[in-house]
């Protein structure tokens, strides 16, 4: 029996635009089965998601995630019918509250209920001409034609009221990089989209589940590791919430120094502080073989499709080792 239903793909650092544009020509080449393009506040997962499904042909791209607060649902659901027009239906909208938004834009919005009214105006709009909803983030009155084709949208999760509403609207579930590494988290956040499925009538072998993996592969073991230090120290290990990091026993004091000296500002000292057994617990790090194995064991949680989102040492090399050594293993 195989582990996974598919693999997918992701580059993380600092890749630019024409840099991702080249990396999602080769993705496809690789036969990954879909590409996820990450936001940020420098750069459009929408603009680069576009200029990715142009490169290609097959592939599927999608976002992982963008956020309401940053465009309204209508916005959305106009952008995303409109990506998947000119792909052949090859988009996923890869939805997330990103909740610091909130706070940067001075908004009051909820995030359980702004997600709850996107997807009402997204499939609303995908349903009817002359849509009217109106919700408590979020509201709409258009005259505009019903919109197609049908648009699936996944939703990043992790705290539990977040994932019923994965079992409850959405088509994936999109583990973040900072619980998909945690065996007992993955497994939990599945079950729970299960759970919910069914308590509303779902099926839930219809819903899509996606984990992020912070990757970093090469033929030389230690120097992939050491290279997964930097983004465990200023991303992942710093913003792993307490509830993921209980289920995937690691005492709080084990990355206490990374997370102090990183919210101190003293980036560099945080990174120090990334040991080589917080590396084995947080990243697929090491040589393919190495992270082969570790991926193995995430075929007991349900997942269908781990995302490797590589951060290096070289991405087209990783992603070639990724490919030839790992990928095959996996399918």
């Amino acid at each position: 029996m195989n582990d996974f239903e598919s693999i997918g793909i992701g580059f993380g650092g600092d890749v630019g635009c024409q840099r991702l544009v080249r990396l999602a020509a080769l993705a496809e080449k690789l036969k990954f089965s879909s590409l996820w393009v990450q936001e940020g506040d420098d750069r459009s997962s929408m603009q680069l998601s576009a200029a990715a499904l142009h490169a290609t042909q097959q592939i599927v791209v999608g976002t992982a995630i963008t956020s309401p607060f940053r465009r309204h649902p209508h916005t959305l659901a106009v952008e995303t019918a409109t990506l998947n027009e000119m792909s052949n239906n090859r988009f996923i909208l890869g939805l997330g509250a990103a909740e610091r938004l909130i706070k940067s834009f001075s908004l009051k919005a909820k995030p359980i209920e702004a997600i709850r009214d996107t997807f009402a105006i997204i499939r609303g709009m995908s349903a009817s001409d002359n849509f009217t909803y109106n919700g408590e983030a979020f509201s709409l009155t258009t005259s505009q034609p019903q919109l197609k084709p049908y648009s699936r949208v996944f939703l990043g999760a992790i705290g539990p009221r977040m994932l019923d509403l994965v079992g409850e609207l959405a088509d994936g579930l999109l583990i973040t990089r900072r619980g998909a590494f945690s065996l007992k988290y993955t497994k939990y956040a599945i079950s729970k989209v299960v759970e919910k499925a069914k308590l509303v009538g779902r099926d839930p072998s219809k819903i899509n589940s996606l984990g992020f993996f912070e990757t970093s592969i090469s033929e030389d073991g230690n120097e992939a590791k050491q290279f997964a230090k930097k983004i465990l120290g200023t991303y992942t290990i710093p913003r792993t919430p307490k509830m993921v990091l209980s289920l995937a026993g690691i005492p709080e004091d084990a990355v206490e120094k990374v997370r102090r000296n990183y919210f101190q500002g003293d980036i560099q000292a945080a990174v120090n502080c990334v040991t080589d057994e917080l590396v084995d617990q947080f990243a697929l790090a090491g040589t393919p073989d190495q992270c082969l194995e570790k991926l193995h064991r995430f075929a007991e949680t349900g997942l269908k499709c781990p995302v490797l989102y590589i951060h290096g040492p070289n991405h087209e090399v990783a992603a070639e080792l990724a490919a030839e050594k790992m990928v095959p293993n996996l399918i």
